[in-house]
């Protein structure tokens, strides 16, 4: 048996050169090479290349002597000054006096930095399975690269020269001298994908963990009322991953670095996670779920959405006009098909019953108290009256009639959650809103609840003279049934909590209900005033999902179907990161035994 050599061992079994592609053996691989660069190139620039999921990057640089580079030089500025004297479309001629600046600038910079120049080459080898998947994988890598302004092609004839350039083994190939692009070594080096730039936050905040440089990051949510940087605008947050992606143990340790700081913080946890939390820390702990005696808020009840200093006795216009629209909202959660003439209905009826109450357009609501609005046995005693003055058969009455049974429901099996005056009284600083019992229940009753509740939790947020926390957890709720006076409610939080110095943390494992077609314009409202983003695992057609609310590139939507627990994409402002969430054995037992890690 003939003696094995390492050569013999490490080479493939054949490679068969074509016009712009080959084999490796049963491999079918291209190379690309990079021929065009953004003028502007930030830094860490190649770590959007060396993350492109099944390619492999080779960059080589050569010193170019200062001599070869003057005379190259010269003699495009030469060019471009005949090309722009002969050129007559002023189109053209635009471009060619940007070219000229952009080369002015480099030879300035050159002479102030008296940096060195490289030619920079840039090969991208892409490899599959079969040709099907290699003409994919070609295109995704060119839309790729097209969208980072960057323009790359496989050299026809040539890819045996290319290969051979690209290993270290192989004598220098000619196509060495007519490819590359000069680049002084300033931006050669901040190219590299090894120029880490973690998070530091100046402030009061969080430490979330580690980026994959092994940097401490160091997180602060209000970060913009101190500084203006990065489109770091408000304080807004959502987290998403699958369940047991690690997202509720994240949101935890940023609420228990909010307790530290003081600041008010209002959470809606539907699956009751935070009970353990909220007696740690001396919070309060209200389940709603259970109804009646352990504590109601009243559907009717009008929640003044503003803080109580801007409300004055010409308010009430349109106070009264935005509580009407919100429960128009909790109808649809709770009768999901809800006629839209029954609908109207309910609404003539509410401002009926609301006058009976002596609440109308003038009302000033700083002097209206939670016992003096009507309750649902009020609204069903002015639906019988009305049926009651209107013996004959007219569509008026069908209306009506279908309104009441449409009401009925309110005043026997679902009065224990919304029959009744609002009975919560807290005056602590962490309060948790819970629906636990009904989580597994009649889903049109907890979505009903469940939006009740954020409406009141809203009306707790707005203290500009201290920072709130507005937590939403299973926020994909919210979106149940394609519920767009619901959706829409969310995404108007969403934008005016700046105002009121509050800060959202929007928890969801479904990104696909805010990609819905019906509340696609609310869902991506609701992302686009956030000012991060960690995403965590998720599955395929999730991910996809997500796409259509923020940017993602391939990589990124390639890694985030592997993600392991505690890892996720932080897009913090323009900035994005991955990052593992790192916690305490101290921490992990302050947050008591729900949910989490």
């Amino acid at each position: 048996m003939a003696k094995s050599t390492l050569k013999s061992e490490v080479a493939p079994k054949g490679l068969n050169f074509r016009i712009n592609q080959f084999n490796i053996g049963d491999k079918f691989a291209t190379i690309f090479t990079v021929i065009e660069f953004p003028s502007i190139i930030g830094p860490g620039y190649l770590s959007n290349i060396s993350a492109i999921p099944g390619a492999k990057v080779v960059v080589k640089h050569i010193p170019i002597e200062l001599a070869v580079m003057q005379k190259a030089i010269n003699k495009e500025v030469a060019e471009l000054k005949e090309e722009y004297q002969k050129e007559s479309d002023l189109t053209f001629k635009e471009r060619i006096r940007n070219d000229y600046e952009s080369l002015d600038n480099f030879v300035s910079m050159l002479a102030s930095t008296q940096s060195k120049v490289f030619d920079f080459q840039l090969h991208i080898m892409v490899v599959a399975d079969s040709q099907e998947e290699l003409d994919h994988r070609k295109v995704q890598i060119k839309n790729y690269l097209t969208s980072l302004q960057m323009r790359a092609i496989p050299l026809m004839f040539e890819q045996e020269k290319v290969l051979k350039s690209m290993i270290p083994v192989f004598p220098k190939q000619d196509i060495e001298e007519r490819m590359g692009i000069p680049v002084p070594a300033p931006t050669m080096a901040a190219m590299y994908p090894y120029v880490f730039d973690s998070i530091k936050d100046s402030g009061k905040g969080t430490l979330l963990g580690m980026d994959s440089s092994g940097g401490v990051v160091l997180f602060n949510q209000f970060l913009y009322q101190t500084k203006k940087e990065h489109n770091r605008n408000n304080a807004n947050v959502i987290i998403l991953g699958t369940s047991g992606s690690g997202k509720s143990t994240t949101a935890k340790l940023l609420l228990r670095g909010h307790i530290r700081n003081g600041y008010q913080i209002i959470c809606i946890d539907p699956e009751g996670e935070l009970e353990s939390m909220a007696k740690t820390y001396g919070g309060s702990f209200v389940d709603l779920g259970k109804g009646g005696s352990y504590g109601m808020i009243n559907p009717l009840e009008i929640v003044a959405d503003t803080e109580e200093g801007d409300m004055d006795a010409k308010s009430g216009n349109s106070i009264l006009t935005s509580a009407l629209q919100s429960v128009r909202a909790f109808m649809k959660y709770y009768i999901p098909d809800i006629e839209d003439d029954v609908l109207q209905m309910f609404s003539e009826v509410l401002q009926e019953t609301y006058k009976r109450f002596g609440i109308d357009y003038d009302t000033d609501f700083t002097k209206v108290k939670s016992e003096n609005f009507p309750t649902f046995d009020d609204l069903y005693t002015t639906v019988k009256g009305k049926l009651i003055s209107m013996p004959e058969a007219t569509r008026e009455r069908d209306v009506m009639e279908r309104l009441e049974l449409r009401v009925r429901p309110f005043i026997n099996e679902a009065r224990y959650y919304f029959n009744g005056h609002t009975t919560i009284a807290s005056d602590s600083n962490f309060i948790v809103f819970s629906i636990k019992n009904l989580m597994n229940g009649d889903a049109n009753t907890r979505n009903a609840l469940f939006f009740n509740i954020l409406k009141y939790a809203w009306s707790l947020s707005l203290d500009k003279r201290v920072n709130s926390v507005m937590y939403v957890d299973e926020a994909h709720v919210l979106l149940a049934g394609n519920n767009e006076l619901g959706a829409e409610y969310l995404a108007q939080m969403q934008r005016r909590a700046r105002k009121y110095n509050t800060g959202t943390i929007i928890i969801t494992q479904q990104p696909t209900d805010f990609a819905s077609p019906q509340v696609i314009t609310q869902g991506k409202a609701i992302f686009d005033n956030a000012s991060y983003y960690l995403v965590m695992g998720l599955k395929k057609q999730a991910v996809e999902d997500l796409a259509k609310l923020i940017d993602l590139n391939d990589a990124e939507k390639e890694s985030i179907k592997s993600y392991s627990q505690g890892r996720g994409l932080f897009v913090c402002g323009s900035r994005r990161m991955i990052i593992d969430v790192v916690l305490t054995q101290d921490e992990l037992d302050s947050f008591g035994g729900g949910g989490g890690l």
